[in-house]
């Protein structure tokens, strides 16, 4: 079984593990919490990939920091001057799953260790459709978000593409984010795979990669890099392995490019 979490927040989810074209059907699917005495962190296992980054260099200047004035964090990345991606679950307060309003949020641009590029509220974002914040597991392949900021951030040609293919099995990627273990710097795993494609309970196709990540990380980009050596982004981390390393994302090729206005 694969058996992953919500990289931001408390609730867990199986799924099982199954070749890349055979899908996994609502029966396959169950909310779990990994026991809270583990001191393996979800999503990393026993040994720790990840290694602090520059937030100068791209492709992580690019990457913020997604605060709500209610505590909770994630991940993010810029697209467009003024538009950034994260997952949808951060959006929604753990508890109830009620929507957390614009005003409450901040989008921190490669901050590190209190010091940010940017800073900007968000003004607006919009759920992907069909995203459910009470049946996580089963619109998992809709758990993406995109952020509308009060400001530009960066200028043109300072953030990430969206890739718009299906990367195959054993395509080496990119991870890093804002950790909940180092939640002031960018942590990241620079060799790992994207491993498969599965499917949630609804036949939506998500990544399972082996990057090592963990709570604080959802939103983050899963990156590739092109034969040009431009980066790419593949998906947007959702979920990590519980008790080995690893996680989920949703493919970028699933978020349209009227969701970013292009």
């Amino acid at each position: 079984m694969i058996a992953w979490r919500a990289a931001a927040f408390a609730c867990a989810i199986v799924f099982a593990s199954v070749p890349p074209a055979r899908p996994v059907f609502a029966a396959d699917v169950q909310f779990a919490e990994p026991s809270p005495s583990s001191t393996i962190l979800p999503g990393i296992g026993r040994d720790d990939d990840r290694q602090p980054v520059n937030p100068a260099d791209f492709p992580w200047r690019a990457l913020g920091r997604v605060q709500t004035a209610l505590g909770g964090h994630c991940t993010g990345f810029m697209v467009a001057p003024r538009i950034a991606i994260t997952a949808a679950h951060c959006l929604f307060r753990q508890r109830t799953r009620l929507i957390i309003q614009p005003r409450l949020i901040h989008f921190l641009l490669a901050t590190n260790r209190g010091n940010a590029a940017g800073v900007a509220l968000v003004a607006d974002f919009a759920i992907a459709p069909g995203y459910d914040p009470f049946h996580e597991s089963e619109s998992a392949g809709a758990d993406w978000a995109v952020l509308t900021l009060s400001a530009p951030l960066v200028r043109e040609g300072e953030y990430l593409r969206l890739d718009r293919t299906l990367p195959p099995p054993r395509t080496p990627a990119l991870l890093g984010g804002y950790s909940k273990d180092h939640i002031e710097i960018i942590e990241a795993d620079l060799h790992c795979l994207i491993a498969e494609q599965i499917r949630d309970a609804r036949g939506e196709t998500l990544l399972h990669h082996t990057c090592h990540a963990t709570s604080g990380s959802s939103g983050a980009p899963l990156l590739f890099r092109l034969a040009s050596g431009e980066w790419r982004v593949a998906g947007v981390q959702i979920g990590s392995v519980v008790n080995h390393a690893g996680g989920i994302a949703v493919p970028a090729a699933s978020i349209p490019p009227s969701a970013i206005g292009r």
